[in-house]
């Protein structure tokens, strides 16, 4: 298979993304071509390429003549993306089961976040939290499924980064995809659908709560 060059407009757009989700843009702040053309030592039409690629990600927003801004979300955003993910999910996970599909990309990902350790920084985490989901999509089967969490877990990741999260041990959330794991495991669909299910309340509470204790 052929190896993809790389553009300009490409490299740009993956160090725009990398500072995105990594909380060094804060919501709402806008990031003007001009600046980012003498900053980056590029033109301004490769600038623009690079911003349209994270508006089309869900990661910027700009309007006709305006100068890109970041996303910012509210606590309603917040609650739209979790009621977008259980559905999506659930329907890989059922695929999953009900095909008996292999587990060899989960059981990877569960393993790599499990050598996290608690000095790493959040983005990180987020990286490996979302690698492990991804990993079911993948098993699924379905490219349908898997480019909707995409274009979904792009967001998640870009609300994590700006909310700034800290667990008090990064081995209890790899453990709770450990939990995960061994019901797709267990070949129990109950069992499975339960896990899931808790896991996806918590996650709803998890983003509820921070978004009220930044606004206090």
């Amino acid at each position: 298979m052929p190896i993809q060059p790389v553009t300009v407009a490409d490299a740009v757009a993956d160090e725009l993304r990398r500072r995105l989700l990594s909380g060094h843009y804060r919501g709402g702040e806008q990031l003007r071509d001009t600046d980012l053309s003498q900053e980056f030592g590029v033109a301004r039409p490769t600038v623009r390429a690079a911003v349209q690629t994270l508006v089309a990600d869900g990661l910027l927003e700009r309007g006709r003549g305006r100068s890109a801004q970041v996303r910012s979300f509210t606590a309603e955003d917040a609650i739209d993306l979790c009621r977008l993910r259980r559905p999506i999910e659930t329907a890989a996970v059922e695929l999953v089961m009900s095909q008996a599909r292999p587990l060899a990309g989960v059981e990877v990902a569960a393993r790599q976040f499990a050598t996290l350790g608690d000095d790493v920084s959040w983005d990180v985490v987020a990286g490996h939290d979302v690698a492990f989901h991804r990993a079911v999509f993948v098993a699924a089967g379905s490219a349908r499924l898997l480019r909707t969490f995409d274009e979904l877990s792009a967001e998640l990741r870009l609300l994590i980064a700006q909310l700034h999260p800290s667990y008090g041990s990064v081995a209890d959330l790899a453990h709770e995809h450990e939990v995960l794991l061994a019901a797709l495991r267990s070949g129990d669909f109950q069992r499975v659908k339960a896990a899931w299910n808790e896991h996806f309340d918590d996650s709803e509470r998890f983003f509820l709560d921070l978004i009220q204790e930044r606004a206090r």
